[in-house]
């Protein structure tokens, strides 16, 4: 450990229990900072400044002087240092002063006969006043050294960053003192009924993130405000830094207390908080959380994965899981995956998944009342908590979080044939002991592997439905990827339909290989087939709104060639009044009729009329649709057998239209009109579909639907609907051929 030298300016390095007593100072970096290198500089220099004045002092010694002139020339220079400003200099051991007794000189005044030190270079940044303030006030406080990050730390050395990383906690906590600067606060100042302790409260020092363990960590903390005026100490602003930071008084006053916290109250401290680098709001929670770990500059957010991995391995305290669980509220920042817009596009974010761990500690804002649940048998509410009986201990493992949680079926996925599940956590919030929180949870194709999903709301559990809950052994991966089959591809698909959604339309059914509908965030993650050269169909989708009786269906449909997406609608089956054959039984039977429609289409994705020009459709072919589900089989091979006969007429039909100068098909036009186009193909597909909705009298809406790829595995799908009244224009042309 180095410590500065508070008289001398030197650094001097410490080892185990050699290690003297010693202040320690926190601040927030600026642009002008004093380094190790420049200090070591500052301080040969003072050295060498200190010798030529000796040397001058001794060679005035052996000079016989008059009295009368050495009086005259002592005063000279007085007048002198004190015209240069440098008598008051918190870093001048020498005393501009003189004293004279008897007659007689004494050493003060011989060194304030020979030249004053004048300043090194590095003594003119801004950041070596700082460190002046701070060694002058450990010097008034009977401390020989002092400790600096800025200067005590080799930055040039990793092993020395290392050190001092995974030290630096402990540094803190062993300080006699701990001097605090807070540039930004002018104690006195009032602005109207603002006062210095509301600047206070505000200061940049309470938003960084490595502050927060300079101020856990010790239990003497002194704060200074602009020009080292003193503010008070870490007891008596107690109830202001509770209010800036909502940790409460009680750890603030007692740091032993900080460990003893949930992971989750601990997470939550650093919520708001900032650091230049993204990897540093991991390092500097090493400490709070007891944990080491070597640091890896440019490994990014995977900084704050590993700190959690860590943690894991050391505490059972579930609340480290329960991020997100309490909803989205206005206190609350805003998420990683609030908002997409059309020219920002994320795979991982989009997804209707997510990884067990959170990704950095905002995703634990306004969880500071957040606790374990005991871990003893109990009732609560005259019912037996099931999840105390549960064995506590889980692990990250290859295939994810290796955890034995209750499991409270919630439902399925939301349009798809996958369980959904509360996974009940061992923790609740502070002032409701009664519930646990959970976490949703959707299973895979993989036995025992579930992903933990996304969601906007509060998910609590009540002691009632703890008791239902049934113990089991999964995996929860920590990755938002779907676990996909060798032969599968991902695609994950965001619905922008507020036309229907507004109305009441819902997805109810989606057929595919694998599906995820998360419809808080509208994202659809789908599976298609990773193998090139198949044109299939990737999800049949079916929107229902059991309000008015009334749906349709929707497919889309994809190249995986050229990468090509687009969709065709579906008209719903009809009986012969031309009114949906769905309109006889309860919501749940009119539903199931087009759930039934979604399936066969599905399992018989029959074939796409296609030509080789957007003008000339009368050599129009029929290529065959490939199902994903029976991908692999003979079916499927006599299905591609013929895609590639299809194929190679195309291929031929393309080679004579352009010998006859017929124009090539134009993609960005046929793009722009939202018709599908593969291999350069027209296709001809139902760009729009119109069906009845029965209200106090008949209405029709007409459906149009686009779909856009902004990168590989994203897609937009865009629903657009328009309401008329279909009875209303019937009567008008009934008007119309009566009046002729």
């Amino acid at each position: 450990m180095r410590l500065l030298n508070v008289t001398t300016l030197e650094v001097d390095e410490f080892y185990g229990a050699n290690i003297p007593p010693y202040a320690i100072f926190s601040h927030t970096w600026g642009h002008d900072e004093v380094t190790l290198p420049e200090m070591a500089a500052i301080s040969r220099y003072r050295r060498s400044q200190q010798q030529q004045q000796e040397h001058e002092v001794s060679q005035m010694r052996q000079q016989p002087t008059d009295k009368a002139d050495t009086i005259r020339m002592m005063l000279l220079s007085s007048m002198l240092l004190a015209f240069r400003g440098n008598n008051h200099s918190p870093m001048n051991r020498y005393s501009a002063s003189t004293a004279i007794t008897n007659g007689y000189r004494r050493e003060e005044d011989e060194r304030a006969l020979a030249p004053s030190l004048l300043p090194h270079q590095f003594q003119l940044k801004a950041g070596y006043g700082k460190i002046s303030y701070a060694c002058d006030q450990a010097v008034k406080d009977g401390h020989r050294y002092i400790w600096v990050d800025t200067c005590c730390i080799d930055r040039s050395s990793s092993a020395d960053v290392t050190e001092a990383i995974n030290s630096m906690f402990s540094w803190y906590q062993q300080a006699a003192v701990c001097y605090v600067y807070m540039q930004d606060v002018v104690k006195g100042q009032k602005e109207g009924y603002r006062t210095w302790k509301d600047n206070f409260a505000e200061s940049r020092w309470f938003t960084r993130g490595w502050t927060l363990q300079e101020l856990l960590a010790p239990q003497n903390v002194v704060f200074y405000g602009r020009g080292w005026k003193h503010l008070g100490s870490k007891s008596t602003l107690a109830k202001t830094i509770e209010k800036a930071t909502k940790i409460d008084e009680l750890t603030l006053r007692e740091p032993k207390l900080v460990h003893k916290a949930s992971i989750a109250r601990r997470m939550s401290w650093a919520a708001n908080r900032q650091t230049s680098r993204v990897e540093d709001m991991a390092y500097s929670l090493m400490g709070i959380f007891g944990v080491n770990m070597a640091p890896l500059y440019g490994e990014g957010e995977n900084a704050f994965l590993r700190l959690q991995e860590e943690i894991i391995k050391r505490s059972d305290d579930q609340t480290i899981l329960a991020w997100g669980t309490l909803g989205q509220t206005d206190s609350t920042p805003t998420p990683h995956y609030a908002q997409h817009l059309d020219h920002e596009f994320d795979h991982e974010e989009m997804a209707g998944t997510t990884g067990i761990l959170a990704k950095s500690p905002r995703d634990f804002a306004g969880m500071d009342r957040v606790v374990p649940s005991s871990a003893s048998p109990e009732t609560v509410d005259g019912i037996r908590d099931v999840t105390n009986l549960m064995a506590t201990s889980f692990a990250m493992t290859n295939k994810g979080l290796n955890i034995k949680l209750g499991l409270l079926q919630v439902g399925y996925g939301h349009a798809t044939h996958q369980r959904v599940y509360l996974g009940v956590l061992q923790c609740h919030r502070e002032e409701d002991p009664s519930g646990r929180l959970g976490i949703l949870l959707t299973e895979t194709e993989t036995p025992n592997v579930l992903l933990r999903t996304r969601t906007k709301k509060r998910t609590w559990v009540s002691s009632k439905d703890v008791a239902a809950a049934r113990s089991r052994t999964v995996y929860i991966p920590n990755s938002a990827t779907t676990l996909l089959r060798a032969d599968q591809s991902e695609e994950i698909v965001w619905v922008k339909a507020h036309d229907l959604t507004a109305p009441g339309y819902e997805i109810i059914d989606i057929r595919a290989r694998t599906s995820q509908w998360n419809r808080e965030f509208s994202t659809m993650r789908l599976a298609g087939i990773a193998d090139r050269g198949v044109f299939y169909q990737l999800a049949v989708i079916a929107f229902f709104n059991k309000h008015l009786d009334a749906g349709f269906l929707l497919r889309i449909l994809i190249d995986s060639t050229t990468d090509a997406c687009f969709v065709d609608l579906v008209q719903p089956a009809t009986s012969e009044n031309g009114k949906p054959s769905s309109g006889a039984g309860s919501d749940a039977e009119r539903g199931a009729a087009l759930k039934a429609q979604a399936r066969q289409i599905w399992n018989s994705p029959g074939k796409i009329s296609a030509s080789p020009s957007s003008t000339d459709s009368s050599i129009a072919k029929e290529i065959p649709v490939t199902n994903p589900d029976l991908y692999g089989t003979e079916e499927a091979a006599a299905a591609a057998a013929e895609e590639a006969d299809q194929l190679s007429w195309t291929a031929k039909a393309t080679a004579v239209n352009v010998l006859s100068k017929f124009s090539r098909v134009n993609v960005k036009s046929l793009n722009d009109s939202h018709r599908g186009v593969t291999r350069g193909l027209a296709l001809k597909l139902n760009p729009r579909v119109t069906f009845v909705e029965q209200w106090e009298k008949e209405y029709h809406r007409t459906v149009e639907a686009t779909v856009a790829r902004k990168k590989r595995g994203v897609m937009v799908l865009d629903i657009a609907s328009m309401l008329w009244d279909a009875g209303g224009v019937q009567k008008a042309e009934e008007v119309q051929e009566d009046s002729e």
